[in-house]
């Protein structure tokens, strides 16, 4: 006599526990994945107004050779942005090795601030010339 065998049952799909579990694992990566690409839209947002800004302020500084120029238009606005300029006078040692001391040249330290919205958005430090002593 052969013993009746009975067929293994054979499990098909998913329980509901393992779908559950897997959607949970998909919707944290979902959520990693929009923050990245919310956070790199900001970056890059920042990124383009810095630029902007930067053309802006180079602008500002090409349209005078020296600092008298720069004092008779200290702030302004473009296309909403808004710019300011601070120049105060100083004397700059010119120090050359093997040479006499040479008097000191007469320029101004410029300030150039840039913002937006009321935001400010870059700062630049540079100098200019005096065309004549302050």
């Amino acid at each position: 006599m052969t013993a009746a065998r009975t067929p293994a049952r054979r499990v098909r799909g998913f329980s509901l526990l393992e779908a559950l579990v897997a959607m949970a694992i998909a919707s944290i990566a979902f959520a990693a994945l929009y923050k990245t690409v919310g956070q790199s839209t900001k970056t890059a947002v920042d990124v383009d107004s810095r630029v902007q800004a930067a053309l802006l302020a180079r602008s500002v500084l090409a349209s005078a050779t020296f600092a008298e120029d720069l004092l008779k238009q200290p702030t302004g606005e473009t296309g909403g942005w808004r710019w300011s300029i601070q120049a105060a006078p100083t004397q700059i040692a010119v120090v050359e090795q093997g040479h006499d001391p040479m008097p000191p040249l007469q320029a101004a330290a410029v300030r150039v601030e840039v913002s937006r919205d009321g935001r400010s958005v870059l700062t630049w430090n540079t100098w200019k010339p005096y065309r004549s002593v302050p």
